[in-house]
Parts: C-alpha cells; sequence; structure tokens
C-alpha cells in the first residue's frame, strides 16, 4: 500500500510540473504579446501626423504631411516658444531621426523618436545635454 501512495505522489508531482511549465510558457507568451503590441505600430509620416508635447520638458513639435506627401515640421522650445531649425531628418527601420538647431543658443542635437504606443514616443536626445523625454499626442 506504501508503494502505491508514493507511485501516486511521484505521478502527481511530475503532472504538477507539467502543468506548471505549460501555465509558466502560456504567461511568458501573453507578457512577450502584450510587450511588442507597441512595436507593431510602423514609424511613418502618417503615425507622425499631428502635434505632439513634452509638457514642457523640451519642445513642442508639429507634423503634417503637404499636398506632395512631403513631411513638414515645425518645433519650438517648451521654454521660450522660440522655433528650432530642422537640419533634416528621415525614418530609419521604426525610429525618426531629426536633426535641429536652436539658433538663439546655437545648440544643435540630434534626436531620435522610438513609438511606444499609439499616443507616446520617447525621444532619446543626443547633444552635450543628452536624454530621454517622453512625447504624448495631443487630441
Amino acid at each position: 500500500m506504501e508503494d502505491i501512495k508514493i507511485i501516486h505522489l511521484k505521478l502527481f508531482y511530475k503532472l504538477k510540473t507539467k502543468i506548471m511549465k505549460k501555465l509558466f510558457l502560456t504567461i511568458a507568451l501573453v507578457l512577450t504579446s502584450i510587450l511588442m503590441n507597441g512595436q507593431t505600430q510602423k514609424m511613418s509620416n502618417e503615425f507622425l501626423r499631428g502635434y505632439w508635447t513634452s509638457n514642457g520638458q523640451a519642445t513642442e513639435i508639429w507634423f503634417n504631411i503637404s499636398d506632395n506627401k512631403e513631411l513638414t515640421i515645425i518645433e519650438v522650445s517648451s521654454y521660450t516658444g522660440d522655433p528650432l531649425t530642422v537640419l533634416e531628418h528621415r525614418i530609419v527601420g521604426n525610429a525618426f531621426y531629426i536633426k535641429t538647431v536652436f539658433e538663439k543658443l546655437n545648440f544643435e542635437s540630434t534626436s531620435k523618436f522610438t513609438i511606444i504606443n499609439q499616443n507616446t514616443m520617447a525621444l532619446d536626445v543626443t547633444s552635450e545635454y543628452p536624454g530621454v523625454v517622453l512625447y504624448k499626442r495631443v487630441p
């Protein structure tokens, strides 16, 4: 009788282990799917279109698409309201790169926007004052 109980316990433990492995794998797949959902949105002129704010941390930026399908950009300082000059911009993969100069302070930077979700982007600034700023789409 003791041997049967031991066999039952061993079988129960093996079954429990298999179920836990499947549960863990399922949870991992669901989490991966949720995390990857933000990256399903592709960077494009159409995605950028609209008004984006850093909530006073850096700049305010408006993206528009002209009649000839060109991306037009207006970027102003959140602090002073003065415009920045856009030197160049391009989409590479799933990122948007923009090089600007704030002429009032002779401050040049290259920035990389990456999509977090439909209404949020992270801006990674490369300059003498680097940092990361979140931008939100303004409805």
